[in-house]
């Protein structure tokens, strides 16, 4: 693992099968108890969790498995719900702040990992240059048939939407499209959102995901 640096800090991780952008929203429904006491804890102090992705689904024998198996880079989840349905089920909704990169991680005796993290910056604001329209009008079709039928609920979106910002309109498309775990990590370690945006266009492209199927 990587030195840590004087800014670095100790963060619980909550690994997922999915990417978590900043910008983002992620609904969790929680019944294991290391994630109910980690998500209250996260209520009671206002401090976030990491979400980051495991990169395939291939068998995990030991914690050095797991460690090879977890992306390094991650995004901070801001818990904005926290709603009991049963006992011990919990429906959660938190949304991403800032991108870290992991540096060190250790598993807590309850199973929970933790992560020492160093923040990334987050994205400059870079207005959507002409060669981008047509991925960003992609986006906006999706989006507007995510409202309409309602795939994903309510605020599936942090407001406000930013369509005319690469940054945002990158996070987006990366999210919702049917992407493999590791092309998704690595379009969140992108630290240029411009160049981010051209990756998913290429892959737009190149894979033939214009007629995209929302799952």
């Amino acid at each position: 693992m990587t030195t840590p640096s004087l800014t670095a800090r100790w963060i619980p991780l909550f690994p997922l099968g999915t990417t978590l952008f900043p910008g983002g929203v992620i609904a969790l429904k929680i019944f294991e108890a290391r994630y109910l006491d980690m998500m209250k804890r996260c209520l009671r102090e206002d401090t976030p969790f990491g979400v980051i992705s495991i990169l395939d689904n291939k068998p995990i024998e030991s914690n050095a498995d797991a460690v090879a198996n977890f992306s390094n880079i991650g995004t901070l989840a801001k818990l904005e719900e926290f709603d009991a349905i049963q006992p011990a089920l919990y429906m959660t909704k938190s949304y991403g702040t800032q991108r870290f990169k992991v540096l060190n991680m250790k598993q807590e005796a309850d199973g929970l990992w933790m992560g020492q993290v160093e923040l990334i910056d987050a994205d400059p604001e870079i207005p959507l240059a002409k060669e981008h329209e047509k991925v960003a009008a992609l986006l906006n079709e999706i989006i507007s048939v995510i409202k309409s039928e309602d795939l994903l609920g309510e605020d599936a979106f942090k407001m406000p939407l930013n369509q005319d910002d690469c940054g945002w309109v990158s996070n987006r498309l990366a999210e919702l499209l049917p992407l493999h775990p590791a092309q998704k990590n690595h379009l969140l370690a992108q630290s240029n959102p411009r160049i981010r945006l051209d990756l998913i266009s290429e892959i737009i492209e190149d894979d033939g995901l214009r007629n995209i199927v929302i799952h």
